[in-house]
């Protein structure tokens, strides 16, 4: 039986989920053969000129075959997954301009949002309550001035990115390190299901892709090719979070850092990037105003939001609570102790109500830090 007559876009879905086959390899076969289609015709000498193994050939030559071909496009078809790659119109329009661009991209959710204007925000795994803080803080503003919200579901800043952007009512992606059948890391398949259904699932790799460590370093091109800038929020003096901000430099995009203790590790990588030119940020209006002539209303309200509390009326007690509490954070009980018996009793509802006065952030685990 003889291939059957199918675009060069289902040619490269074939590629893609052939395993052994990657991207650069693709790309080769691509430019040597000058189409897919002319690939696939001539198969046995493509491999043989670009000098793949006798495996590799034959594992091509075994899928690209008519059954199989017809199998994998109908599983494809009835898949939740949709397949994005660069022969779609809809293909993002900031990706299709960055070195080595993702050649497929695998999706769910809502598609739409890779069309709408976002901003790239990660940070270490192991965040201080200053940095949940930041990232909070800097979110939250960020999403009610129109950006979504990139991240790579990771633990730490990255998965504060994303919750803040779903609780806030705002858009976020996610870009995995692994194929989309696979929840990585698994304690945030809550998160990862919550995206799903409010935003958007993004990976380059085919969905039964397992985590494999050497991935998550090549999606952090596709968080910064995806962004009009990236934001770092802590991150040890080599993290991952600065091969984002590398691919950003590298795709001319904008990279801001957010300061932190001098004395903190996690301040190293922030402020490393803020010596190297990296713009300083204290306050969402520092991002957004760096950003095209749309956002320029947005920056405006970020800028008043961002002032903070000091022009705001505190009752007494509140501000007592204010100034017992830093912006690194402090545990709710340890706060308890530092207070007067006398004023200990409403210390719950005070915090509650500065959360909601914006004066205060809740942070995981009993914290609170000032914003």
């Amino acid at each position: 039986m003889g291939k059957p007559q199918i675009s060069e876009r289902d040619w490269l879905y074939v590629l893609a989920m052939t395993p052994g086959l990657g991207r650069r390899t693709i790309r080769k076969i691509s430019e040597t053969a000058g189409s897919f289609q002319n690939a696939v015709d001539h198969w046995p000498l493509i491999g043989e000129e670009l000098g793949l193994s006798v495996e590799l050939v034959q594992q091509v030559d075994m899928q690209t075959n008519a059954a199989a071909v017809m199998h994998l496009l109908a599983k494809r078809e009835a898949s939740r997954t949709r397949f994005l790659c660069i022969f779609d119109e809809d293909y993002p329009s900031l990706l299709r301009h960055i070195p080595d661009q993702p050649l497929t991209l695998f999706c769910r959710g809502d598609r739409k949002l890779l069309a709408e204007a976002a901003i790239g925000v990660v940070g270490s795994r192991k965040p201080t309550p200053y940095g949940r803080a930041s990232c909070a803080y800097l979110v939250k503003e960020l999403v009610q001035a129109g950006l979504a919200i990139v991240s790579g579901l990771a633990y730490g800043i990255d998965g504060e990115a994303h919750q803040t952007a779903l609780a806030a009512g705002g858009k976020t992606i996610a870009v995995l390190g692994c194929g989309l059948n696979h929840v990585y890391p698994p304690r945030h398949r809550m998160l990862y299901e919550k995206i799903e259904s409010f935003g958007l699932l993004l990976s380059e790799y085919p969905p039964d892709t397992p985590p494999v460590p050497g991935l998550f370093p090549e999606r952090n091109r596709i968080i910064s090719g995806l962004s009009l800038g990236v934001v770092v929020v802590e991150a040890a003096e080599k993290s991952g979070s600065l091969i984002t901000a590398d691919c950003a430099l590298e795709q001319g995009r904008d990279v801001f850092a957010v300061p932190g203790p001098i004395f903190s590790l996690m301040s190293a990588g922030p402020h490393n990037l803020l010596k190297q030119g990296a713009k300083l940020v204290t306050r969402p209006c520092d991002i957004l105003e760096e950003l095209p002539r749309a956002y320029a209303s947005g920056a405006e309200s970020a800028s008043v939001a961002g002032k903070g509390s000091s022009s705001m009326t505190l009752t007494a007690e509140e501000s007592v609570i204010v100034k017992a509490i830093t912006y690194e954070g402090v545990h709710v009980d340890e706060l308890v102790q530092q207070l007067e018996p006398d004023r200990r009793k409403n210390v719950h509802q005070l915090l509650v109500r500065l959360e909601a006065k914006g004066v205060l952030a809740a942070l995981p685990g009993g914290y609170f830090a000032r914003r």
